[in-house]
């Protein structure tokens, strides 16, 4: 019957209804309730959760209560059905009488039913004082205050160890969290003796805490309620941009429209969506902003550090701010003709090579295998693939991988055909990284990058090949060696490559002619033959071949001056 009285049924605004396909409403949406609580007289709207936690139930006892509410039953009336049935135990009679009889053969002590009186009205803003009687203690200073040296009785039954004292009985109560300054000092302070001889103290008790304080402490025990606070706060009241990024196009946060110019992107979201309409949509990952301009939306302070502006915005307007906690706040500078970090004033071409060194700044996921940090979880998950080892077959060819990225790699490349590299000017996938570049040079007109030797004058296109050459030429890093005849080779393919000479395996086979070669390489030199590729042409006399071999002959035999 309380749960019935304090929830109220809440019919919503707005009631949407789910059709099915013949066009009939199949559901409608259920109405809401109100949890209340009365407190100081008066009638309190509290969350659920709160509702269950004072009460100590769960959800069975207050959906049974609804139900009976809905269904329009005298809840008032209800005859209470509970042990009726003919199966419920009946103790003895005999049995109630002898512990009724023992009940009232314990000694009582007078100092159990002394009940507190108020000597102030109770009100939420002062404190209250309670005066509480207390049994005199037989002490040997009893006599100098002219209190009667009788002790009070006592349980025959009780042990010497569980004496009950006076004035621990009177320190009994809710005393634990009130704080120092507002409890007496001791009852030779705040006792006094009345005209019957008993002892009086004052127990000073703190006030009320309000129940939207209570609501407000619960929230800031969670640590993302505390996160979104923040992020909230510094978005609504300073002149940041969220923006999200796929590759290397910026979207707006709130319609998700693509920009390749920054500074579009910051007027679109300044004059077309209000920061009060800001949400966060992933907890777990951090929100990417745009740190050009800071200032202050409620005065027009100039502010041009992050750090400036939350020490400002909770000191001179009183924003509520936690210092304490971690901001998940990715913070960028974005300009049109150059990426530059935030952090450490390092530039980058593109944004997605800006995107990927934020790793080295926010490392809140660490590889255990090699040691990399990620910023969020999906670019941690995308790498640990890397590190997993077995056996991972290819559904399509058979072919075995002892990685599963290196099989969804190769499935990607040979059968899907589907590149993964992106070009950062356009929506493009290529198959490699050096196919990249070269559609940089060739489609977008950029100049083509060179990584020179700083130990010979060979310049090298890609920053792999530079790394390969150094360790190839300068190094002299062979460390895969051969356990037949102990030639070593620079890459573990190169080795696989060589062992056919000592096993005799022709594993590659031409599905035309059904030639088999012992290396793949050889095999696709082969298939040239059958498509007449001619990829090899004389620069002298134009004649074209399908091997490279044949250019070379050609070359010696009828160009001997150039060859």
């Amino acid at each position: 019957m309380f749960i019935a009285n304090n929830v109220d049924i809440v019919i919503p605004k707005q009631r949407y209804a789910n059709v099915d396909l013949d066009g009939n409403i199949a559901t409608i949406r259920n109405n809401n309730n109100a949890f209340f609580l009365t407190i100081s007289g008066e009638k309190t709207r509290v969350c659920k959760l709160f509702f269950k936690n004072t009460l100590g139930i769960h959800n069975r006892p207050i959906e049974t209560a609804l139900k009976k509410k809905n269904n329009n039953t005298n809840i008032y009336s209800m005859k209470d059905n509970r042990g009726t049935h003919s199966n419920n135990y009946a103790v003895d009679e005999s049995i109630k009488n002898g512990i009724k009889l023992f009940i009232e053969s314990i000694t009582k002590i007078e100092s159990h039913y002394i009940r507190e009186k108020s000597t102030k009205p109770q009100t939420e803003d002062q404190k209250i004082e309670v005066e509480v009687k207390v049994e005199p203690q037989e002490t040997e200073n009893d006599n100098d205050i002219g209190i009667s040296s009788e002790s009070p009785p006592r349980d025959a039954l009780a042990d010497d160890a569980y004496d009950i004292k006076p004035e621990a009985m009177a320190q009994d109560s809710s005393n634990d969290d009130i704080p120092l300054d507002q409890i007496a000092d001791g009852p030779k302070k705040n006792t006094k003796l009345t005209s019957n001889g008993e002892l009086t103290r004052r127990i000073i008790e703190r006030p009320k805490i309000p129940m939207s304080k209570l609501q407000q402490r619960m929230r800031e025990r969670d640590p993302s309620y505390i996160t979104e606070t923040n992020i909230l706060t510094i978005v609504e009241f300073s002149y940041v941009c969220p923006f999200k990024c796929r590759h290397n196009h910026l979207l707006c946060f709130y319609c998700g429209e693509n920009f390749s110019d920054p500074e579009l992107l910051r007027n679109h979201t300044l004059h077309n969506h209000h920061p009060k309409k800001f949400k966060i949509t992933e907890h777990k990952n951090m929100l990417k902003i745009d740190l050009t301009r800071i200032d202050c939306r409620l005065c027009p302070e100039r502010i041009t550090t992050l750090d400036d502006f939350k020490h400002h915005i909770s000191s001179t307007h009183k924003k509520k701010y936690y210092f304490n906690n971690r901001d998940l706040l990715l913070p960028f500078r974005l300009c049109n003709n150059e990426f530059k970090c935030a952090l450490c004033d390092l530039v980058f071409p593109y944004f997605h090579a800006l995107n990927r060194h934020m790793n080295e700044h926010f490392s809140n996921y660490v590889c255990e295998t090699c040691g990399l940090g990620f910023v969020d979880r999906g670019r941690f998950i995308m790498h640990q693939q890397r590190h997993e080892e077995g056996d991972f077959p290819c559904e399509v060819c058979g072919k075995v991988f002892k990685a599963r990225y290196n099989k969804e790699l190769h499935v990607d490349r040979v059968h899907k055909k589907r590149g993964r590299v992106y070009c950062p000017k356009c929506d493009i996938r290529l198959m490699t990284y050096p196919q990249k570049l070269k559609h940089l040079v060739e489609v977008h007109g950029e100049e083509p990058l060179s990584f020179p030797c700083n130990l010979c004058d060979k310049v090298c296109e890609t920053r792999r090949k530079l790394t390969i050459h150094r360790r190839k030429e300068h190094l002299k890093d062979y460390r895969y060696e051969c356990q037949c005849c102990g030639q070593k080779f620079f890459t573990r393919f190169a080795l696989t490559n060589h062992m056919p000479t000592h096993t005799g395996e022709r594993n590659f086979k031409c599905k035309v002619c059904e030639k088999t070669y012992p290396r793949l390489k050889t095999l696709k030199d082969h298939i040239r033959i059958h498509t007449n590729d001619r990829r090899y042409r004389c620069h002298i006399c134009g004649q074209a071949f399908i091997q490279n071999c044949s250019l070379k002959g050609h070359m010696k035999s009828q160009h001997p001056e150039y060859s």
